[in-house]
């Protein structure tokens, strides 16, 4: 039997009220956009995805610890398994087999379960910084897409953050905030996650604002997402520096901007 949004309305009003405003505030691309040399199985990501949403948080562990003891690097784990889980989690709610507030939370485990496995993520490559620091957020969408989004952010910067580079997230670019992070911080790099192509011309007006205001004036610009993937040409119309299209080589793609950027100085 399907769950539907309504099972919940008021916990559904506190999560957009309170919940996700507030993971935003802690600092906490598309998940489509990485393809995974050997994806889960679609049971696998179904299973994982229950462990989650029943917050069997030990379980979740000790099936991704299990991955690793089996010889898996938690790159592959987290592209092959964490981010089939995700979207499977998206078309639960989407399909509505399961409420927003269900997926939410959902979603908000996959982030902490990355972040418990962080330090040993990072030290995988055990790369040196390298001075440079990029900001993470989202492009103009819908709202109800923040729980997969958020995930999309947090994993994107743990490998930036594994290739030593220092991350912000900022989700919200109309958030005054964001703006006065642009003037107050330096970023080499500002990547924007779009759940569609149906809002191109807002994230235009993004990147200019961004241009604009960054303390940085030759800040480089990324781009992703599914709609990024299939045309690449749009990031021509956006005013973007760049496509990414792998998680695994955002940084390479990150640094290469910033040459080209300062090169052209």
């Amino acid at each position: 039997m399907a769950l539907h949004s309504t099972r919940h309305p008021q916990l559904n009003g506190a999560i957009e009220a309170e919940i996700i405003p507030r993971l935003v505030m802690a600092h906490a691309s598309t998940l489509e956009r990485v393809p995974a040399a050997i994806p889960a199985s679609a049971q696998e990501a179904a299973d994982f995805a229950e462990l989650v949403l029943e917050a069997d948080d030990d379980r979740a562990v000790a099936c991704i610890q299990a991955h690793r003891d089996h010889g898996e690097t938690l790159e592959r784990i987290y592209l092959d398994l964490l981010v089939p889980t995700a979207n499977h989690l998206r078309h639960l709610w989407a399909d509505d087999e399961r409420d927003f507030a269900d997926v939410t939370l959902a979603l908000w485990r996959l982030q902490q379960l990355l972040r418990h496995f962080s330090p040993a993520f990072c030290a995988e490559l055990a790369v040196a910084p390298a001075g440079l620091r990029v900001l993470l957020t989202t492009a103009p969408g819908d709202r109800r897409e923040i729980g997969h989004m958020m995930f999309g952010l947090v994993l994107a910067g743990e490998f930036f953050r594994r290739d030593g580079f220092d991350t912000w997230i900022e989700p919200d670019t109309a958030d005054r905030g964001f703006v006065e992070t642009l003037r107050t911080q330096w970023f080499n790099v500002v990547e924007f996650f779009a759940t569609s192509d149906k809002k191109l011309d807002d994230l235009a007006s993004n990147i200019r604002m961004v241009r604009r205001e960054s303390s940085n004036q030759d800040i480089g610009v990324l781009v992703c997402g599914p709609a990024f993937i299939e045309r690449p040409e749009l990031v021509l119309l956006v005013g973007g520096d760049g496509v990414v299209s792998d998680l695994s080589r955002e940084a390479s793609q990150a640094r290469h901007v910033v040459s080209l950027l300062t090169e052209r100085r």
